[in-house]
């Protein structure tokens, strides 16, 4: 199984200071730049940086790290030119506001998107392939199937195995996009293994990362009950009335379950097959204002 690691951890040089084209979180940069700043300049604070944004509230930039606020479209252009962007700095920040924002998946891929292609390359080429992996299922799928199956370069039959099946185009570049991740390794005969690396990111790219991975899952088990014969695969629903705290109860049962599941499945003997669990569990009814579920 493949195994995540997450966190948004930058390094701030004495020298240059904190980068913004290295975060995906706008207030973790926020909070980077004031620290940078502070301990460069003793006399810098809340109160200067507010007077050089020409900001009337002091408190507005703890505010906004610590969650209280945003920024709007004017804000964004204050704070970009306090902290004297350049003009593809400015850009990024923007879009680092707006991808932080976003109220849905689409609108957060949009803006992902933008900021990557305002970073240098190489950043470019990982983070891309990470957002790419989980947009599409089969990547997860190829490599859980490299797992059992020797492969060398047939890209053809590695296709045929996977239900639905997918073009042999697809499936060359989904090896490419498994081996620059590390996720995969082509040894000395020239067959794939798996390989026990992580996915390193930030928080709000992983979680951009997972609802696609997710929406593509859930398009899976809507076809499946047409694909599939009843018994070649199990899709069951309950409609439940709950409390907040019955709700709570319900979550860590179910990450019990997750977590036993994939101890029981190393423990079983060589697979030869690879399958999908999904498991959704969301209101039906509205969460009165305020509460959180």
């Amino acid at each position: 199984m493949m195994r995540e690691e997450v966190g948004d951890k930058k390094k701030v040089t004495a020298k240059d200071g904190p980068s913004v084209f290295d975060f995906t979180d706008y207030r973790e940069y926020l909070k980077a730049y004031y620290y940078y700043q502070k301990r460069k300049n003793p006399a810098f604070s809340y109160r200067y940086f507010a007077k050089r944004a020409k900001i009337n509230s002091s408190g507005y930039y703890k505010n906004v790290v610590d969650g209280k606020r945003g920024l709007g479209r004017s804000l964004i252009v204050r704070f970009s030119e306090a902290m004297r962007l350049k003009k593809k700095e400015a850009e990024y920040f923007e879009s680092m506001v707006y991808f932080n924002e976003a109220m849905t998946v689409e609108e957060r891929r949009i803006y992902f998107e933008r900021m990557m292609a305002l970073r240098k390359i190489d950043a470019y080429q990982v983070q891309a392939h990470q957002f790419e992996f989980y947009s599409k299922w089969y990547y997860s799928a190829i490599r859980e199937l490299i797992g059992f199956m020797e492969f060398k370069d047939d890209y053809a039959a590695l296709a045929k195995e996977l239900n639905p099946p997918i073009r042999p185009d697809q499936a060359e570049k989904a090896i490419r996009v498994l081996e620059d991740l590390s996720l995969i390794i082509k040894g000395d005969r020239g067959i794939y293994r798996q390989a026990q690396n992580l996915i390193t990111t930030g928080p709000e790219v992983q979680s951009l990362n997972v609802a696609n991975y997710q929406i593509a899952c859930l398009d899976l088990a809507k076809e499946s009950i047409d694909r599939h014969d009843a018994s070649l695969r199990d899709l069951s629903t309950l409609t439940l009335s709950l409390t907040k705290a019955g709700f709570e109860i319900f979550k860590e049962e179910i990450i019990a379950f997750r977590k036993k599941l994939l101890g029981l499945e190393r423990e079983l003997p060589k697979p030869d097959r690879v399958y999908q669990l999904n498991m959704q569990f969301f209101p039906l009814t509205k969460i009165k204002p305020g509460e959180k579920p």
